[in-house]
Order: C-alpha cells, then structure tokens, then sequence
C-alpha cells in the first residue's frame, strides 16, 4: 500500500522531505508502506516524473470542459499527450457536472434539481465517450464527486452550498466501471457528504423528501443507474438510508481520498471541507477501517492548509503536513 501526499509540480521536493520524517520511516520498516504523490495543476506544469510512486489528478472541469464546449475537445486531449511518457500509477478525472448557478443563495430552492433525465442521459454517454478516449493511452481512475457547490460571491466561494447534479455521484460510479473498465477511486469525504444529503442529516436535515410517483422510462433508468431519485422540479432522495459501510463495500475501489472533514460547511461562518486528521478521531479511524479492509492500493491524504488554499484561513499553514504525520501514526495502529 502507498500512502499519498498531495502536491504541485513545484514542491516535489518539500513533499518528499515529509517521506524522511522518522514516523514515515517507521511505517515503511514496520508496515510496509510506500510513499508517493497526486500531482495537481494544468498538464503543461508535469514537466518529468517524480522519482517515485505518483499519479496525476486532472483539472477538476477537463470533463465537463468537454461536455460544454466541443470545439475545445481537440486541444484538451492533445494538452495530455505528454502524460503517458511519464508512466503514472494512474491519472485520476472527475465527472462531468450538469452547470448552473441559483440567483439566490438562501432558502431550499436552490437543492432543488433543474435537468430533465434525458439530459443525464446524454451527458452519461458523453462521459463515457471521453472514458474510453483517455483510456486508451492512460491508467485511468474517476473519483466520486459530491452533490453540492459552493454558493459564490464576488468572484469567490462562500460557506453555503447548492446542488450540483453531474456523473460519479453515487451508483453511476458502478455503472461507468461496468460500461468502461475504468477504475473507481473514492474520496471519502465526498461520499459522506452525498450521504449527508440524501439521507437527510447534518446541514440537509431540513430539506423535504417530497415522493416521486408514476415514473417516466428515463426517470427509471436514470433512477436505476445514479442511485437516488432525480426529477426536474423536485429535490433528489432516496428511500432508504444509505449505510456508509455498505457502499465503501460495494463500490470495492482500491484508491482513495481521506480528510477529516465529516460535513461541507458551517452555514455562514467557514467552509470545513479538507479538514485535518488527528490522532483521536474516532469517526475517522471507523472510515480508515472500512478502507483497509478493501486492501487498497493508494490513500491519498487531501487536507488542506492556510497556505496555498485562501477558502481555509483558520488552517495552520503546514495543516497538510502535520495530518501526514498523524495519519502515518494512525496507519502504525490500524494496519
């Protein structure tokens, strides 16, 4: 197993000091783990391979870049065409996200889903379309994407959310491995906050399960593929709770993303997403239990930090490096 940091091109060298620290020494020794990292940033700026284990997370819109803008399809697949020289583990892409902004960012409305299940569908066939073109020249992973965006104000993100409907939400993620043999990687923090709104807790404790009745065919079968409800007009639901354990299972990935974030925001006052991990989280070590026993691949630790993320100023400037070192103290117990 490979333990990830996350980085840019130009701290290549910073990140790997972390892999020297006498903890991550005493993990490797001990446990057997390995190190490496997730690449960040515009293709152009990966100029060579780390010199060791990586891979590369693609700009979180190249998907929906595609979808949207099809005289751009050409450049964006020839913006990649360095990548497999440099052998990645894998290189890791969103899905493709259903576009719109609410006119006002208070109230319920604005979780309200506002695309007919056709259009699901196509966006669903493009995506696999674009699947199978990187593919065939790269070792590729999509990672789950959560139901919601955050609400902007003056060009930046503020602590409120709105739904942001698209693929590699929930089941559909099974459904593109099925169609494709892509495969998963699942950012766990994302999942916790798709299952903080569907099953209704947390922030999403007072949006209404309004019952969808008399189906049409593409409402069954986008209903049958993502997962959960979806029809334009209403709010998506499920209905019954989704057990957090049970989908880790069933989506099996051998990849993953951890935080210590368990919700996305404090309505109003901060954004918590990306959140450190400390020795005494116990919600935490469950999750990391239900990863380790996937036996996976790579966990890639994505917290963030003051220093290079302006929507985290209560962050510590080094926060991604101390949860590293708390997560490589966590891994010497749990494995």
């Amino acid at each position: 197993m490979y333990l990830l940091a996350p980085v840019n091109f130009d701290r290549l060298n910073e990140c790997a000091r972390w892999f020297k620290k006498p903890i991550a020494r005493k993990l490797a020794v001990k446990k057997g783990v390995g190190f490496g990292v997730e690449l960040k940033g515009e293709p152009e700026t990966i100029k060579k391979a780390p010199p060791f284990y990586w891979g590369y997370h693609l700009p979180d819109n190249f998907a929906s870049q595609y979808y949207y803008h099809p005289e751009t399809r050409r450049n964006l697949m020839s913006s990649l065409s360095h990548i497999p020289s440099f052998k990645p583990q894998y290189v890791n892409i969103h899905g493709m996200h259903l576009w719109w902004e609410p006119k006002n960012s208070r109230g319920i409305k604005k979780y309200i889903n506002h695309s007919e299940p056709e259009e699901y569908l196509k966006i669903l066939k493009t995506n696999i379309e674009l699947i199978n073109k990187l593919k065939k020249t790269l070792p590729l992973t999509i990672e789950n994407y959560p139901l919601y965006a955050y609400c902007m104000k003056d060009g930046k993100r503020i602590p409120d959310t709105f739904l942001l409907i698209g693929i590699g939400r929930l089941d559909d993620l099974l459904y593109l491995k099925k169609k494709t043999g892509v495969g998963i990687l699942l950012d766990v923090e994302h999942l916790i906050t798709t299952l903080n709104f569907l099953n209704r807790i947390q922030n999403y404790r007072d949006i209404p399960i309004e019952k969808i009745s008399n189906l049409t065919q593409a409402e069954q079968k986008v209903k049958d593929i993502f997962g959960f409800f979806l029809r334009k007009g209403s709010f998506p639901y499920v209905e019954k709770k989704i057990d957090m354990a049970k989908m880790i299972e069933k989506v099996g990935a051998k990849r993953y993303h951890v935080t210590g974030s368990t919700q996305d925001v404090i309505f109003g006052k901060k954004i918590v997403t990306h959140g450190p991990i400390e020795l005494e989280d116990e919600t935490f070590r469950k999750n990391l239990r239900l990863i380790l026993a996937q036996k996976p691949e790579s966990i890639l630790l994505e917290t963030a930090n003051s220093r290079v993320d302006s929507d985290f100023p209560y962050l510590r400037p080094n926060e991604t490096q101390l949860s590293f070192y708390n997560l490589c103290e966590i891994l010497l117990e749990e494995l």
